[in-house]
Formats: C-alpha cells, structure tokens, sequence
C-alpha cells in the first residue's frame, strides 16, 4: 500500500510579462487559461518521491536554484533529492531570465511572476505531503500518439529541413520514426481516480499569440477533469520532443490557435481516458532513487562555419520580420531568420564555455515501473534507446527536467542541417546524446 498526496496552484503571471518561446518580444495581453504547477507525493515503506511539474516552456537555472533552497530547507535535501521537477514546455507562459544577475536586473512584472511561480509551487508541495493517506497506483501504456509528427523531413534534394513549410510539394518523407508510447499513471483513493500523471511526447506550440496559455496540456487536463467528473490534478510529463511537434505539413488549415490546443487536448484525452480500466496495478515493492551527474560538452564551430556566418551578416539584408519569429523562418529563408542564426554562430564561439553539467535522475519502483529524467528538449531517439536497455516495464522518460539545456539531438542529425542543430551559446556537441543515453542507464 502506497501513501499519496497531491495539491495544485495557480501561477498565472500578470499582464506585461514576456512569454517565452519565439525567438521575438511577446509581451502578455491577458489569457484564455490559467497555468499550474501541480505536485504529487508517493510514499512507499517510508520512502517518499515525487513530481513538481509546470506549465512553462522550462525551468530555468534561478528557478531550480531557488526551488532547490526552499525545498531542502523546508523538508531536508533528501526530500528535493526524490522529485523531479519538469516544465511541460508550452510556449505561452512567463519568459524568466536565465541567470540571477539578470533575474535581479529584470522589471517589476517578472520578478514578481517569478516569486509567484516559486511561492505556488512551494504551497502545492506542502499541501501535497499533508496531504498523504492511503492508495493504489496503476500503471499501464497505449501505443497511440496520431497528434504528434517527426518535424525533420528529407526533401526531393537530398536536404534535411525542420518545418519544411504547409503541403511542401518538395518533401520526400520524415528522417525517422519516433515512439508513439503514452503512459498513465493512475493514483486510487477512496475507490475514485484521484490524480493522474501523463507521459506524452508532442511540443506544447499549438496556441501563438500573446495570450497565456497551458497550451493542450491544459485543454487535456480540462477534458479529463469533465469527462471524470473531478478537479483532479492531471500532471503532464513530456516525453523527449526536441523533434516532435503537433504540425500536419501535408495538410493546409491553421494549426496555431487555441481552439487546435483544445482539439489535440481532447484528443490526448480520449485515448487516455479508453485505457483508464486497462492499466495493471503498481505492486509496492522498494523504491530506488538514484541521483548522477552527466558532463553535457559544447559545440565547437569550425572556421568554416565562422567565415560562413560573417559572411552572411555582411551580405544578407537586415530586414525586420513583423508577426512571430519561428523556426519555420529558417527553413524559409527569411533575412531575420538568416542573420539571427548566423549572429548565434559567432556568439557560440566567442561565448561558450567547454561543457555544463546536469542532473539526471533514475527513479525505480522495483522492476515494474521507472522514472528516468533528461535535461533540455531530447530528440525522441534519446528515450528510444533508454527505455531499449531499462531493467522496467514501463519506463517513463521525462524531458525539460532536473537541469538545464537546448536541444539534444541525436550524432547523426548534426552533419544533416535543420533548425534544432543550429550553434548558439554553449549548444550541445555532437556526442552529447551518447553521453545522457549512457548515463540514464547506468542511473537505472
């Protein structure tokens, strides 16, 4: 028998505060839907873990630093040494700074939306380990992800292309397959379903604008919420999506707006809610945390690379782009997307340090159930090969998690182009994939 407490807050930032995700300046102008950060606390024989899971793109280094603070002051460092705490990276919630220099530097507005971010999230936490008491955990998957495309196509040339463009007729096929798994965990108390937690793979990009938005994790989490019947907290763990989006290239109609967040939501939801009374129960046999350390290297560019970039800042005009800034931009050649791209190759080598660590996190409930963490946004292969060599029958992989980092792309993406290898400041080398994939499985 298992121990579960489970509480959620709100943290919707006011209005003024820039949100992230675009690559241009999207102050907030109200909201369709509220953004949570939601916690679930498991105690088995005595051995408490959990989840701390936020409607944001991701959780920046201020944050993890100061939620690590509270935390361990609050409730001791073997506590925020058993949660795993992950972004469910929509791209219409706050924009925090990414260092504590510029936290302090920043305006009013988003200190104070960060303050309130971590203030939720430590009230969720507290309400959640008060509120632990008896109950079941089931645990089960579908292989059934239909909202969900690898964003990386071949074209008819030979080129590789992310974001290729609406009914592109010069793509040829996707660059691969991804995993179509979605698993549930189910959390019964009192003979109901008291909370859910949700591992799914898909990029939380569905509303754009410069309204706030839980993106379709919220319009899920509504779903499930009417068709049960309950308020429960729903918490959507990503799986690794640094090449997965929810974009149909092969169709013509709008897929960035709120009412294509709610259709995916409700979409995700059905498929849940279909194997709800098919999941199996979770046996409460030891539970494992397992805490390491992965040494992330950087990307070195090359001279050619170096001359390239330069080249095109003195060749390519500086045309300003109205609307949003996107990463489809590149793949269409757009002057602010060209010089964007080429000003990050310098900065990347005048900028970037050698290497970054980060903390991964393997947590086992005997050989039944896994938990494992991953820093940044993973291409879906990353989780492939983990879940390939996992000693568990369902291996949750949750990406934006633990620490910081871009995007992490499989070694043989990098010579092949498009938007996620592009070089920033302190982007992943090439073989930093294979380095996480070794170390979450020695973590398991």
């Amino acid at each position: 028998m298992f121990s579960i407490g489970y509480a959620q807050e709100i943290f919707t930032p006011p209005t003024g505060v820039g949100l992230a995700g675009y690559f241009n300046e999207r102050p907030n102008q109200g909201m369709y839907d509220d953004l949570y950060v939601k916690a679930l606390i498991i105690d088995c024989k005595g051995r408490k873990f959990g989840f701390l899971a936020f409607d944001l793109i991701s959780l920046v280094k201020p944050l993890f630093d100061e939620l690590e603070k509270r935390i361990v002051s609050k409730f001791g460092k073997d506590m925020h040494d058993s949660l795993i705490l992950s972004a469910t990276h929509t791209h219409t919630g706050p924009k925090f700074p990414q260092t504590a220099k510029d936290l302090a530097e920043a305006d009013e507005r988003t200190r104070y939306a960060f303050e309130q971010t971590v203030t939720a999230a430590m009230r969720a936490l507290e309400r959640a380990v008060m509120n632990l008491q008896p109950g079941e955990l089931e645990v089960g998957s579908v292989f059934n992800n239909p909202y969900a495309s690898v964003r990386r196509y071949w074209m008819k040339n030979g080129t590789l292309v992310t974001n290729p463009g609406w009914r592109n007729p010069d793509i040829d096929k996707p660059e691969c397959d991804y995993d179509r798994s979605i698993h549930i965990l189910k959390v019964l108390q009192g003979g109901r379903i008291a909370a859910l937690l949700c591992n799914i793979a898909n990029h939380g990009d569905t509303v754009g604008g410069s309204l706030v938005s839980a993106d379709w994790y919220g319009r899920f989490t509504q779903e499930l919420q009417h068709q049960l019947k309950a308020s429960i907290p729903v918490l959507v763990v990503d799986d690794a999506s640094g090449n997965i989006n929810h974009f149909d290239f092969h169709q013509q109609v709008n897929q960035t707006s709120f009412a294509e967040a709610t259709r995916i939501g409700r979409g995700y939801a059905a498929i849940v809610l279909d194997a709800l009374d098919k999941l199996e129960a979770v046996s409460a046999e030891e539970v494992t945390v397992h805490n390491s350390t992965v040494l992330i290297p950087h990307r070195k560019i090359t001279a050619e690379e170096l001359a390239e970039a330069k080249n095109t800042l003195a060749t390519v005009p500086d045309i300003k782009k109205e609307g949003d800034f996107e990463s489809q931009d590149l793949a269409n050649k757009v002057p602010a997307a060209l010089r964007y791209f080429a000003q990050r190759v310098i900065d990347c080598h005048e900028k970037s340090i050698a290497s970054h660590s980060c903390r991964i996190t393997a947590i086992e409930i005997g050989r039944q159930l896994a938990f494992v963490t991953l820093p940044g946004e993973p291409f879906n292969g990353i989780a492939a090969a983990i879940r390939e060599k996992s000693p568990c029958k369902y291996t949750f992989v949750i990406e934006l998690a633990q620490s910081v980092s871009g995007y992490v792309p499989m070694p043989e993406c990098f010579p092949r182009g498009g938007y996620e290898v592009q070089a920033g400041v302190d982007t992943v080398a090439q073989n930093a994939a294979t380095e996480i994939i070794n170390a979450s499985i020695a973590n398991l």
